[in-house]
Protein backbone atom coordinates (compact mmCIF):
# COMPACT_ATOMS: atom_id res chain seq x y z
CA UNK A 1 0.00 0.00 0.00
CA UNK A 2 1.00 3.37 -0.59
CA UNK A 3 2.18 5.51 2.44
CA UNK A 4 -0.81 8.39 2.82
CA UNK A 5 0.45 9.90 5.85
CA UNK A 6 1.16 13.47 4.00
CA UNK A 7 -2.28 13.14 1.96
CA UNK A 8 -5.15 15.73 3.78
CA UNK A 9 -8.57 15.74 1.84
CA UNK A 10 -9.70 18.65 2.70
CA UNK A 11 -6.22 20.64 1.36
CA UNK A 12 -6.21 21.47 -1.80
CA UNK A 13 -3.53 20.15 -4.37
CA UNK A 14 -2.20 23.20 -5.79
CA UNK A 15 -0.80 26.43 -3.84
CA UNK A 16 -3.44 28.95 -3.40
CA UNK A 17 -1.19 31.88 -2.81
CA UNK A 18 -0.55 31.91 -6.75
CA UNK A 19 -3.45 32.80 -9.72
CA UNK A 20 -2.40 29.42 -10.90
CA UNK A 21 -2.87 27.30 -8.64
CA UNK A 22 -6.11 28.65 -7.48
CA UNK A 23 -7.33 28.13 -11.64
CA UNK A 24 -6.33 24.64 -11.38
CA UNK A 25 -7.87 24.36 -8.46
CA UNK A 26 -11.33 25.91 -9.90
CA UNK A 27 -10.74 23.39 -13.06
CA UNK A 28 -10.40 20.61 -10.92
CA UNK A 29 -13.94 21.01 -8.63
CA UNK A 30 -16.39 22.71 -11.72
CA UNK A 31 -17.31 21.33 -14.56
CA UNK A 32 -16.90 24.01 -17.23
CA UNK A 33 -19.99 21.97 -19.19
CA UNK A 34 -22.60 23.38 -16.58
CA UNK A 35 -22.03 26.62 -17.91
CA UNK A 36 -23.27 25.82 -21.46
CA UNK A 37 -26.36 24.58 -20.15
CA UNK A 38 -29.61 25.79 -19.37
CA UNK A 39 -30.92 25.87 -16.29
CA UNK A 40 -34.21 23.67 -17.18
CA UNK A 41 -31.06 20.46 -17.74
CA UNK A 42 -29.51 21.49 -14.65
CA UNK A 43 -32.43 21.16 -12.70
CA UNK A 44 -33.49 17.69 -14.73
CA UNK A 45 -29.75 16.50 -13.63
CA UNK A 46 -30.80 17.43 -9.48
CA UNK A 47 -33.57 15.77 -9.88
CA UNK A 48 -32.71 12.38 -10.89
CA UNK A 49 -30.19 12.24 -7.68
CA UNK A 50 -33.26 11.63 -5.93
CA UNK A 51 -36.01 9.92 -8.00
CA UNK A 52 -35.25 6.63 -5.76
CA UNK A 53 -37.15 8.46 -3.23
CA UNK A 54 -40.39 9.82 -5.16
CA UNK A 55 -42.35 6.20 -4.74
CA UNK A 56 -42.07 5.72 -1.38
CA UNK A 57 -41.53 9.30 -0.16
CA UNK A 58 -45.31 10.11 -1.73
CA UNK A 59 -47.03 6.84 -0.37
CA UNK A 60 -45.58 7.64 2.93
CA UNK A 61 -47.03 11.47 2.64
CA UNK A 62 -50.81 10.00 1.39
CA UNK A 63 -50.66 7.56 5.05
CA UNK A 64 -49.69 10.43 7.02
CA UNK A 65 -52.44 12.92 5.44
CA UNK A 66 -54.94 9.99 5.78
CA UNK A 67 -54.17 9.33 9.15
CA UNK A 68 -54.50 12.41 10.85
CA UNK A 69 -56.17 14.27 8.14
CA UNK A 70 -59.69 11.77 7.74
CA UNK A 71 -60.33 11.64 11.68
CA UNK A 72 -60.07 15.90 11.82
CA UNK A 73 -62.66 16.10 9.03
CA UNK A 74 -65.17 13.43 10.95
CA UNK A 75 -64.51 15.63 13.88
CA UNK A 76 -65.27 18.92 11.85
CA UNK A 77 -68.15 18.29 9.66
CA UNK A 78 -71.44 17.01 11.12
CA UNK A 79 -71.84 13.36 10.86
CA UNK A 80 -76.09 13.73 11.01
CA UNK A 81 -78.11 14.70 8.82
CA UNK A 82 -81.89 15.24 8.67
CA UNK A 83 -84.36 14.81 5.67
CA UNK A 84 -87.72 15.69 5.60
CA UNK A 85 -90.22 12.50 5.65
CA UNK A 86 -92.22 14.05 2.16
CA UNK A 87 -88.78 13.45 0.26
CA UNK A 88 -88.17 10.00 1.25
CA UNK A 89 -88.90 6.92 -0.80
CA UNK A 90 -92.75 6.22 -0.90
CA UNK A 91 -92.39 2.39 1.08
CA UNK A 92 -90.73 3.96 4.13
CA UNK A 93 -92.45 7.02 3.54
CA UNK A 94 -96.05 5.27 4.28
CA UNK A 95 -94.32 3.28 7.21
CA UNK A 96 -93.53 5.96 8.89
CA UNK A 97 -96.76 7.90 7.84
CA UNK A 98 -98.63 4.91 9.10
CA UNK A 99 -96.78 3.95 12.81
CA UNK A 100 -96.21 7.80 13.70
CA UNK A 101 -99.04 9.78 11.61
CA UNK A 102 -98.27 13.55 11.03
CA UNK A 103 -95.87 13.65 14.23
CA UNK A 104 -92.64 12.81 12.66
CA UNK A 105 -91.98 15.62 9.79
CA UNK A 106 -87.80 14.76 9.98
CA UNK A 107 -85.89 11.77 10.38
CA UNK A 108 -82.63 11.89 11.23
CA UNK A 109 -79.32 9.50 9.86
CA UNK A 110 -76.11 8.77 10.14
CA UNK A 111 -73.38 10.20 7.15
CA UNK A 112 -71.76 6.38 7.51
CA UNK A 113 -68.52 7.69 7.82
Amino acid sequence: MADLTGFNIDAPRWDQSTFMGRLKHFFNITDCRTALLPDSKLDEAKALKITFLHGPLQVMMVGVFLIFMVPAACSLFPQQCSMAVSKLEPELRESILSQYGEKVKYVYFNKGL
